[in-house]
């Protein structure tokens, strides 16, 4: 009985965790580069975009990539 209390917390833990897994894609719009989950939330670019796809994205419509400002926003 006295175990039941952390069986309880490891399960809702485990459940909150397979939850919080919702698989993100990589939109544009124009210059605009966002995420949108399978459920249709929308989210900032480091949800579902990668490093390159930012940094493609950056050169294609700004003609520069700003190096640091990806690694400090981004980690890449």
């Amino acid at each position: 009985m006295k175990y039941l209390g952390f069986v309880l917390l490891v399960l809702s833990g485990y459940v909150l965790i397979s939850c919080s897994q919702e698989e993100w894609y990589c939109r544009t719009k124009g210059d605009m580069m966002y995420s949108e989950s399978a459920s249709g939330k929308l989210g900032g670019a480091d949800k579902g975009c990668s490093c390159e796809q930012i940094r493609n994205h950056e050169y294609l419509y700004f003609r520069s990539v700003d190096e640091q400002a990806l690694k400090s926003d981004f980690g890449c």
